[in-house]
């Protein structure tokens, strides 16, 4: 399903995003795109999968960029959308 096929993550470089990209590689795709904000983790991610490097293409953006995420997202066959805030005291809305 995913052999030759170009494919984003967003929130690459997360817990989730991070296995997934593991487990895609597996599949033998064109490319894999890691979309994500944090530069450090798509640095380590980088030279943990150096082995796949030909595979794999790192994009510093925020899914709030609408139109960094619209180039990101050219000419691809699959997107995986990961990218969230998994610390709840940053989510509390303040009821006035």
């Amino acid at each position: 399903m995913y052999e030759n096929k170009k494919i984003l993550i967003v929130g690459g470089t997360g817990t989730i995003g991070y296995a997934l990209t593991r487990l895609l590689l597996q599949y033998e795709p064109a490319v894999i795109r890691i979309f994500s904000r944090d530069e450090y983790k798509q640095f380590n991610m980088s030279i943990d999968f150096s082995k796949h490097s030909q595979k794999l293409r790192f994009l510093i953006g925020d899914v709030r960029d609408q139109q960094r995420l619209i180039r990101a997202m050219e000419d691809i066959d699959f997107v995986f959308h990961l990218a969230s805030m998994k610390h709840v005291p940053f989510l509390r809305v303040q009821s006035f």
